[in-house]
């Protein structure tokens, strides 16, 4: 009698599973599929040209490159992963510590602007999950958009003993503001700002600060929207964010932004937010976030996001309008995006739709469409004959191997999913 044996997996965990083999059981061999040892200066200029690509296509100033903020970035992340955390704050005492702040944090590494933001990650592979994650987080997301940032830093850490467990840090200041912080202090007569610096005493003659201000300002587009016109490979989900703008959905769709650098927009209001799916039908089920509406007070004035509150599909086209008033004059913008697609078979799996055949040896990917705001993947049990990978928490990669069993059953939650193997 063939003993085939069962094993419980974590969706957010390492996949585990038992290879198949001639030998008797007592002899298989259990097989871990670790995380890889990330290449930290490969991740890390990875990470700032694909936030470079990103930016300009939002028609925004690509990054330079800071070695004081790449300093200030990697001695946090280390930090994180020290004491396994995930916050934008750190203890005096505790393992790696260099400041409370971000702000203490960048002048403990040498960098004199008081303006300087951070966004970070826990638990990515690599750069590019570790990005678009933060891209698909509506508060990070205009972070990495704001108008006045030009400069990044990006520390990388990983725990070696547990690869699974990484941290990305991204620090972004402004190039010019931290110049004029380190010059002289002004002296002279006139009107002067304090606390633009890190050293609070330190004063700049206000005309050079708007000078510096302005420097971006030229440069820069007035609008940012995201996703982008044109743009592919957008993730179909959002999931979570701290804080989180949806505290009722653990997964809803991606939001979709646009911003108005608001040195330059002085009466602007926004009439409406619209997206539509392939066949020009409105979708209707979204939440629109503004400067009023947003439940974390985060939002800037000018910065506004539509919410699907349900998944977008997979390989999917969608259009985008937004009519607004600016100095009373009516104004249109539309743009396009597509979501990610995959080389192998796509399926949707449904209460109705849960039977399907796949080829030996060939990946298939699932999409377990949610049938509420908190439908994700739970617990996974399948046998050990197959491979199974997670690429999002409602979607999966599956691969059935030579001495898999004609069939499959698998359960997930609410989910039944019946795979029939062909060779």
């Amino acid at each position: 009698m063939r003993i085939v044996t069962w094993i419980l997996i974590v969706v957010s965990s390492i996949i585990a599973y038992l290879l198949i083999s001639n030998i008797e059981p007592k002899n298989r061999q259990i097989i871990i599929k670790e995380k890889p040892i990330l290449d930290i200066e490969m991740e890390r200029l990875n990470a700032i040209t694909y936030l470079n690509e990103l930016r300009e296509a939002t028609g925004l100033l690509k990054f330079s490159y800071s070695d004081i903020l790449n300093k200030s970035a990697e001695n946090h992340a280390k930090y994180l992963i020290f004491n396994n955390i995930s916050s934008h704050y750190e203890s005096e005492g505790e393992a790696g510590y260099t400041g409370d702040s971000i702000v203490d944090r960048a002048k403990y590494s040498g960098y004199r602007a008081s303006y300087v933001s951070e966004n970070l990650s826990k638990g990515n592979r690599n750069y590019k999950e570790s990005v678009d994650g933060l891209f698909s987080a509506i508060y990070h997301r205009f972070g990495f958009l704001n108008f006045k940032v030009d400069t990044i830093g990006v520390g990388i850490s990983q725990n070696m003993q547990n690869r699974e467990k990484t941290a990305f840090v991204y620090n972004m200041g402004i190039t010019a503001i931290d110049k004029l912080c380190n010059q002289k202090s002004f002296t002279g007569q006139g009107i002067y700002l304090q606390g633009v610096c890190s050293d609070k005493t330190f004063k700049i003659k206000e005309k050079q600060y708007k000078e510096a201000i302005a420097i971006n300002q030229r440069l820069n587009s007035k609008t940012a929207i995201y996703p982008y016109d044109g743009q592919i490979d957008v993730p179909p989900a959002f999931f979570e964010e701290t804080p989180d703008p949806l505290p009722n959905y653990d997964v809803s769709g991606f939001p979709i932004s646009i911003s108005f650098d608001e040195e330059q927009f002085k009466a602007l209001k926004l009439q409406s937010f619209k997206l539509f799916d392939a066949k020009n039908r409105e979708i209707t089920n979204t939440l629109l976030y503004d400067h009023n509406s947003d439940i974390n007070h985060m939002f800037k004035k000018y910065e506004f996001a539509l919410f699907p509150l349900d998944r977008l599909d997979w390989d999917s086209e969608y259009r985008v309008e937004v009519k607004y008033l600016l100095n009373r004059e009516k104004k249109e913008k539309h743009w396009h995006f597509h979501t990610r697609s995959f080389n192998e078979k796509l399926y949707t799996v449904t209460a109705d739709n849960y039977k399907f055949k796949v080829k030996r040896g060939v990946s298939t990917v699932f999409y377990l469409k949610p049938t509420s705001p908190h439908d994700l993947l739970g617990d996974i049990l399948f046998p050990i004959s197959v491979d199974i990978g997670l690429i999002d928490k409602n979607t999966i990669r599956f691969t059935a191997f030579e001495e898999s069993p004609d069939s499959v059953e698998l359960n997930m939650n609410e989910h039944h999913l019946l795979i029939e193997i062909e060779e």
